[in-house]
């Protein structure tokens, strides 16, 4: 502290003697306006800029500007607009005068034009020298739109975005460049308006029915996406080490929609209604085909031992999915299984009067619907010259495509900027308020556990009724099975069970921002992030589920509050003609405050009440914690510019977290970067490119992502640590991990080198990179040498790598006075490898269950692998007698010609691999008269999928519990005694193509509507219309977890299906106005 007490007065002071060379004392304005060159239309939010200054704003939305204080002299005047290439005009300024500089701008690709955010700033694209991709949020906002990670998907480079599933507002897997962490977070870093957001959950957690509660919904459901105007991601580590500890897996920059100076308030409305069903279909027998498949095995039941394919043949050759898995037997099932099919009925006075009435019920129809979504947006723009605002209104009411579940958001924003002492200050607020609901309803995600809803649909008898008359009082109720806990009527289970979250959130910054004298530039940014969640669940009597409970009541709260402060100073100087140099230093302070309550109650005499009174219950069992920590760092970058050509830039990140050990809370972050614009050279003009650029760097990231106090010891009460103290027994606590003094960050050094590329007048741009990134001191569970108080601990150990080659092109393809077509590709391709597990040979993880399996690991982490291998016998084929036969190592017991019945651990092998190959995205867009155009399709090539539903419920045994199964079963040669055991038979390659969004929109004639209205357009979009595919459940695209894995924690299962909430199709229509 005593450096810094030093060091930052004479570094302030020095600034302040650099800045004011050249300063001049007169000043003067440039004005003017901005049109497009071919519709000649005025353009709105077009940057202008005085080149090497921080005059600078964003045109009206008449297309007109004004920038004033400019020190008298000639200046560069630069216009930057995304899918435009930039205008450089040089202008004179006179003291006291206003020039008047029109800028036509000229449409290009849009990867090399933007002014783009960075971290702490924005620059020039030329001028950056690290991996940096942009999306505007207008083209990337269309279809049905929950939350900013679906504006993302298949537009960057590098960017993997899975939705855990199609719940609405569901969250999503995000990784940028692949995962770096095994258990540690690899979410990246969320920065809305330049303060920071802590992207945790925002409501409690759910009630696991049968295996696991629902997966959390997105934290980013708070930000409406029609008030996203730019999105920055942040990929390599010269670009990220700005952000030091939190950015080791990448940053998401977001800016909203600011206001404009326009002659008056200018007023949009945007809306749609769409429509949603279920994009695929689960193919199982219905009710004929499962009553004919039950009776059918009865006749074929052996009464005794005897009975052998030998002495019947001619059954066993055109019945062979009737064999047993006992060699020569024949199977079936028991008489005893007939009482399963239908329901039984009384029709007369007397025990024997009764009748079997068999039902054909589609579960699958009774728990879907076509989904209805109702989506407006309401936003009013305007200022004056010194006061620019922007607020903005939304609601919206997304039901799911299962009956009793939906999301619904009421939001509002204000953004506002005032200048003032002739521009010198500027102050800044945007805050916005968000009230969402979430209805849940029970599903499992890949575990095998069949307490969800789809699981049901897939196992519920199809001969039974939905619901039944209780002859006794006349009452209709649902029918369910006697004596059964797991399986379940699925709609009884989606209208039965409450589960409501609700969440209110508000995330503000206050910015005041202050020329000292030109070129020097203090700013101070506030920024609060606070929301407050609420879970009330209910399992009522009536339903089997809550029936075990008597009633089961939950109310959860939990609250988090992330207050950020950062103090910034920014020197910009143009030196001399050649020299330029940007430089910022600041200091950022983070709290974060999470608590959590919850009350349970257990036993009730009524389920009138709900979750609304649990203190009535028999047994009450509250629940309640809170976590506190800090962060702090301080951090500089400097960025040099020789000739507009030659770039070179250094960051600096010293951080500090109270998470870790003393001694290893700090730690220091540097990043060097540099570009050489060898299209500038000589050598290379007139040579065909309008833009070519070469890119390296390096630098060092960290991950903090590990809970509060891990470094500590900890302790926990328990009722079974009992006391005598004077007599009296009292409770205790016991120790539940031990400390570990040495616990610091996760670290990752990426290199990264990139070759920009533009041609045709940027017409056609893109690039080429190339990374490599090693992360070490991974944080693991280790075990702890005994005696100790606790079995494991939270340890530094381990290496992972991960390298790839990522590609991007847009290309202007046409461009004519009424036609013009943009199309844009992306292409990445990631390998990731462990290096290094320390004291781990390796580690099992994507623990599943289900028929014929329990507790069975599905994949490795593996030295000298990546993550996500999938790890199990390899399936060779079914015998005649119905038994699947694997591959087997000669020393396992009962391997026979290398071939085995029963596998064992000596017989497991590397059976597929979760990661793609390569992943593509394409979007292209086309305008013709009043008709736009535009599309997105996405695909991964070369990836597998544990298919855990076929391996639940592909295979006839499920008879023999009386559930019901998948159609394809029928053919299988498998016998019905014979369970599915997890093997490669169950790996599937899953590779896709996914045409994600088309898109039509039509400009009306704004005299059809009103004279005060602007601009009209309608426009119908579609989601999700189509998947190529050779994968054969539901949806190759499967989310990355395991059973009971939190979704934002690490990577120790991927790509394992099991009936997951279904990806929906939807179909849109909407209006835009503009007044």
């Amino acid at each position: 502290m005593a450096l810094v007490r030093h060091v930052v007065p004479v570094l302030f002071s020095s600034l302040v003697w650099v800045a004011q060379l050249g300063a001049q004392d007169s000043t003067g304005a440039v004005t003017g306006k901005v049109v497009d060159a071919t519709t000649q239309q005025a353009l709105p939010s077009v940057e202008v800029a005085i080149a090497g200054s921080p005059h600078r704003m964003l045109t009206h939305i008449d297309g007109s500007f004004l920038l004033s204080g400019i020190p008298a002299g000639i200046h560069r005047l630069r216009a930057t607009r995304i899918g435009y290439s930039p205008q450089l005009q040089d202008v004179t300024i006179t003291p006291g005068g206003t020039v008047t500089a029109n800028i036509t701008l000229t449409q290009a690709a849009a990867i090399l034009e933007a002014v783009v955010v960075t971290g702490y700033g924005t620059q020039r694209r030329e001028a950056i020298t690290g991996s940096v991709s942009t999306i505007d949020g207008n083209s990337a906002n269309v279809g049905v739109v929950d939350n900013v990670n679906n504006m993302v998907q298949g537009r960057a480079a590098g960017v993997t975005i899975i939705q855990n599933n199609g719940e609405p507002g569901a969250g999503a897997q995000v990784r940028i460049r692949g995962g770096t962490s095994i258990s540690a977070s690899n979410e990246p870093l969320y920065v809305i308006d330049g303060v920071p957001i802590n992207n945790v959950p925002t409501e409690p957690g759910g009630f696991g029915v049968g295996g696991e509660p629902p997966l959390p919904r997105s934290p980013l459901n708070l930000i409406n996406p029609s008030d996203i105007g730019s999105i920055t991601i942040l990929k390599d580590a010269a670009a990220t080490a700005i952000y030091g500890s939190r950015a080791a897996n990448g940053v998401v920059l977001i800016e909203t929609k600011k206001g404009s100076t326009s002659s008056g308030a200018g007023v949009e409305y945007d809306g749609y209604v769409a429509m949603a069903s279920a994009s695929n279909h689960l193919d199982v027998l219905n009710g004929d085909q499962y009553g004919q498949f039950v009776n059918g095995q009865v006749s074929v039941w052996r009464s005794d031992s005897t009975s052998t394919c030998a002495s019947r043949p001619t059954l066993c050759s055109n019945q062979t999915v009737f064999k047993d898995s006992v060699a020569g037997k024949l199977g079936g099932l028991s008489p005893s299984h007939l009482a399963a099919l239908g329901q039984l009925v009384k029709i007369g006075p007397n025990p024997g009067d009764t009748t079997r009435i068999m039902y054909n019920t589609n579960w699958e129809n009774e728990v879907s619907r076509t989904a209805v979504t109702h989506n407006h947006n309401l936003s009013f723009a305007g200022g004056g010259e010194d006061t620019r605002y922007r607020a903005s209104l939304n609601f919206m009411n997304q039901e799911g495509i299962a009956i009793s579940n939906g999301f619904q958001r009421v939001q509002g924003r204000l953004n506002a900027t005032h200048n003032a002492f002739d521009n010198r200050l500027r102050l800044g607020l945007n805050v916005t308020t968000s009230h969402t609901k979430n209805d849940y309803i029970t599903f499992e995600s890949t575990a095998g556990f069949e307490g969800g809803v789809f699981q049901n649909v897939a196992i519920f008898n199809p001969t039974q009724p939905v619901r039944v008359v209780d002859p006794a009082s006349g009452l209709t109720n649902y029918y369910e099975l006697l004596g059964q806990t797991s399986v379940r009527n699925p709609v009884a289970l989606a209208n039965q069970i409450t589960d409501i979250g609700q969440t209110t959130r508000t995330l503000g910054n206050a910015t005041a921002e202050l020329d000292l004298v030109p070129g020097l530039t203090a700013q101070v940014n506030v920024g609060v992030d606070r929301s407050d969640g609420f879970r009330n669940i209910y399992l009522p009597k009536a339903s089997p589920v809550g029936a075990q409970y008597n009633g089961l009541a939950r109310q959860s709260s939990l609250d988090n509050t992330t207050v950020t402060l950062q103090t910034l100073l920014t020197l910009r100087r143009q030196l001399g003609d050649i020299h330029s140099l940007d430089v910022v230093g600041g200091y950022e302070f983070s709290k974060f405050n999470t608590g959590n309550l919850t009350t349970q109650g257990q036993g009730y005499v009524t389920d009138a009440l709900l979750f609304n009174n649990p203190g009535a219950a028999q047994t009450i069992t509250d629940f309640s914690g809170r976590d506190l920590s800090r962060q702090v760092a301080f951090f500089g970058r400097a960025n040099y510019g020789l000739k507009d050509r030659y770039f070179l830039t250094g960051v600096l990140r010293y951080d500090g977290s109270s998470r870790f050990a003393v001694g290893h809370k700090w730690a220091l972050f540097p990043a060097v970067s540099g570009s050489w614009r060898i299209s500038e050279e000589n050598f290379l003009r007139d040579r065909g490119f309008s833009e070519l650029r070469l890119r390296a760097g390096y630098g060092l990231q960290g991950n903090p992502g590990v809970p509060p106090y891990s470094s500590l010891l900890t302790l926990s009460p328990d009722p079974g640590a009992r006391y005598p103290f004077g007599g009296v027994p009292v409770s205790g606590v016991i120790p539940t991990r031990d400390a570990n003094p040495t616990l610091k960050w996760e670290q990752t050094a990426q290199f990264n080198v990139a070759l920009d590329y533009g041609f045709l007048n940027n017409r056609v741009s893109g690039s080429v990179e190339y990374y490599v990134k090693n992360t070490s001191d991974l944080l693991l569970q280790v075990s702890n040498a005994q005696p100790a108080f606790a079995e494991q601990r939270l340890a530094n150990v381990g290496k992972v790598r991960n390298k790839g080659l990522e590609i991007s092109i847009d290309a202007l393809a046409l461009s004519r006075p009424n036609f013009t077509w943009r199309a844009g590709l992306v292409f990445a391709a990631e390998r990731n490898r462990v290096v290094d597990l320390g004291p781990f040979s390796s580690i099992a993880t994507g623990t599943v269950s289900g028929q014929g399996q329990s507790n069975v690991d599905a994949q490795r982490i593996l030295p000298g692998q990546p993550i996500g291998t999938f790890f199990g016998p390899r399936f060779l084929r079914v015998n005649a007698a119905g038994q699947q036969v694997f591959a087997c190592v000669a020393a396992s017991a009962g391997c026979v010609n290398g071939e085995t019945l029963k596998p064992t651990a000596n017989d497991y092998t590397i059976i597929g691999n979760a990661n793609p190959d390569f992943t593509l995205g394409l979007h292209s867009q086309v305008n013709w008269g009043k008709f736009d155009l535009s599309f997105l399709i996405r695909a991964a090539v070369g990836q597998d999928v544990f298919n855990n539903t076929a391996l639940v419920f592909g295979t006839k045994s499920d008879a023999l519990q009386d559930k019901n199964f998948l159609l394809s079963a029928l053919t299988d040669p498998t016998g019905i005694h014979e369970p599915a055991i997890y093997s490669s038979r169950w790996v599937e390659g899953a590779s896709f193509v996914r045409l994600q969004n088309l898109t039509v929109e039509y400009r009306l004639d704004v005299p059809f509507l009103s004279g005060s209205a602007r601009s009209a357009r309608l426009y119908v979009s579609a989601d999700n219309l189509f998947v190529l595919t050779g994968y054969s459940g539901l949806d190759p695209e499967v989310s990355n977890l395991a059973s009971g894995l939190n979704p934002s924690a690490g990577l120790q299962a991927r790509s394992i299906d099991y009936l997951s909430y279904p990806r929906p199709r939807t179909i849109t229509g909407g209006l835009r106005l503009t007044f």
